[in-house]
């Protein structure tokens, strides 16, 4: 019995050990993800994140490593919003735009995915992109996100061009152009920090830039 209540115990105890260290990796990775977008890449580090965290720095050291991990980690979790390990092609979202039953109805649903992806991700991008040059391991997770872009483009066109209700005669690589600049993060960048448009403006101007793409007049 003895052993069988230990047992239980351990049974017990293991859901909520797992359940304190995601809590503990999602504080360190939204930290992260303020003070890279505050300081930049060289201007944060892991005691910095670990204080902000309210975390000790061999916490962080010991979850995540170096701050090139910590980046990398914090890219994840604001394209995906969550720690979850689930990839974005396995999320319900994208199978939600997979299975829209028209070319309007999955671009509203992408125009609403994008909002939601570049509101998280797009400055912390930035970080990215200015740093990559001059460190390795942030070039090659640039080179990464770029990797996922082209794929998000290619799975988008495809998706697109098998739903009924598009414009006849797209042509794949202008539809391929078009969804480059839809899911590039310089362009929510620049339509909300130059132009003024909030998240909510910013996925009105995709919807109509959508419609006025790829679909009929």
């Amino acid at each position: 019995m003895a052993g069988e209540n230990r047992a239980g115990r351990r049974a017990y105890r293991a859901p909520q050990r797992e359940a304190a260290a995601t809590r503990t990796r999602e504080a360190v990775v939204r930290a992260g993800r303020a003070l890279f977008v505050e300081r930049g890449w060289a201007g944060t580090t892991l005691r910095a994140v670990a204080e902000e965290a309210g975390v000790s720095l061999k916490t962080v050291e010991a979850v995540f490593k170096t701050k090139a991990t910590l980046l990398q980690a914090t890219v994840e979790f604001a394209i995906r919003g969550d720690v979850e390990p689930v990839p974005m092609p396995q999320r319900e979202m994208i199978a939600r735009i997979e299975h829209a039953g028209t070319a309007a109805a999955m671009l509203d649903l992408h125009a609403a995915h994008l909002r939601k992806v570049n509101e998280r991700s797009a400055q912390v991008a930035w970080v990215v992109e200015q740093a990559a040059p001059g460190e390795p391991a942030v070039q090659e997770l640039w080179s990464q996100m770029n990797h996922n872009r082209a794929y998000a483009v290619a799975w988008a066109t495809k998706i697109l061009l098998g739903k009924p209700g598009r414009r006849r005669g797209l042509r794949r690589r202008d539809v391929e152009a078009a969804f480059w600049v839809a899911l590039d993060w310089g362009t929510y960048r620049t339509l909300t920090q130059y132009a003024s448009l909030t998240p909510a403006d910013y996925e009105r101007w995709l919807r109509n830039y959508y419609r006025l793409a790829f679909l009929p007049n």
